[in-house]
């Protein structure tokens, strides 16, 4: 058993040794994608527990589909995100307001969102405004414009908030290269006395 475990150790090492600089750059992007989802999912969670509010899950989603590498990727992610998802949840409330519940309405919905989306040159993301129709219709009777507001609300704060982390991330590491380029150029700077 114990020289399987040294094996897969020894494998392990052995692959980090033979990284490539572009293995490098995966992982330096893999790891801040991962403390940037993370701490928009603990702000998210955070806010909507203290709030007591509901749709936390629905801020977490879009949270996690819009982060790109990139604060410009991400702006231009989350901008088509909430255009997409009000298209939706427009259709959606009306066709459940006009039909009613059901099967109807929800083909009615889904079938305007894709002419919609088509009109509006939004082909790439008809899915998620699609996708927004169903999420809207969850609901108890009576309760359809709370429903509406609760989602719409979410994926507004799940565009928002990993825009500010990932702003904050590029501040904080653009202050971190700075301060490491002046501790540079101090050690540059100070006279080198050889050995005499």
């Amino acid at each position: 058993m114990r020289s399987k475990f040294a094996r897969i150790i020894n494998r392990v090492l052995s692959r980090r040794q033979e990284q490539t600089p572009g293995d490098a750059e995966r992982r330096s992007l893999a790891t801040r994608y991962g403390i940037e989802v993370l701490a928009s999912v603990m702000i998210l969670l955070w806010g909507y527990n203290l709030a007591g509010a509901q749709g936390a899950i629905w801020a977490i989603i879009t949270a996690v589909l819009i982060l790109q590498p990139g604060l410009d990727n991400s702006m231009s992610a989350s901008g088509v995100c909430i255009v997409a998802t009000l298209l939706g949840a427009a259709v959606g409330t009306a066709a459940t307001l006009l039909i009613g519940t059901g099967a109807a309405a929800l083909l009615a919905g889904i079938l305007v969102t894709v002419i919609l989306c088509y009109l509006v040159r939004l082909d790439l993301h008809v899915r998620q405004a699609c996708l927004t129709v169903p999420i809207v219709q969850m609901w108890h009777p009576g309760s359809v414009v709370h429903v509406d507001y609760e989602r719409i609300t979410a994926i507004l704060a799940g565009c928002i908030v990993p825009l500010i982390v990932q702003f904050a991330y590029e501040q904080l590491m653009r202050e971190v290269r700075r301060r490491r380029a002046l501790t540079t150029q101090k050690v540059l700077d100070q006279p080198y006395y050889g050995n005499k």
